[in-house]
């Protein structure tokens, strides 16, 4: 069970992790085939379509997601899980040249995000089955 429990809090990381470091394809790997995240106003479904959302950010686009208060809740049978927690972002969106540091002036967001993953049989681990969040402080665009 504990083991479970680590296993899908590094799948919700890796996701994050993947995102702020414009890996699109590595975000897209850890969405369930038939996988639904709810994003920006958006209905996205399955890794190909998050991939085809992602590949249309800005160039410049610089984020950062910080994971706090994550709460696994696992399935009896330790298959499925639900994760719960909040996510600060940030966001700046770099102009041509611009180098150094991005400023934390910049978008702001936390959103409380609920994630329903389940584990493949075939050995691939978590995947997210169901992603969906509501903004709980805003601060800049969005």
């Amino acid at each position: 069970m504990t083991t479970s429990i680590v296993h899908c809090s590094q799948a919700i990381m890796r996701f994050y992790a993947a995102l702020d470091a414009g890996d699109i394809e590595g975000v897209a790997s850890l969405m369930a085939d038939d996988g639904v995240w709810h994003r920006q106003g958006k209905v996205l479904t399955g890794p190909a379509a998050v991939l085809a959302a992602l590949r249309e950010r800005p160039a410049g686009r610089v984020t950062a997601h910080l994971v706090n208060n994550l709460v696994i809740d696992l399935s009896a049978d330790c298959t499925t899980a639900t994760a719960r927690y909040m996510l600060l972002v940030f966001r700046h969106d770099r102009e041509p040249g611009e180098h150094g540091p991005a400023p934390v002036e910049g978008s702001l967001l936390s959103i409380t995000l609920t994630t329903d993953l389940w584990q493949h049989r075939a050995g691939l681990g978590w995947r997210a089955a169901n992603k969906e969040g509501r903004a709980v402080f805003s601060h800049g665009s969005s």
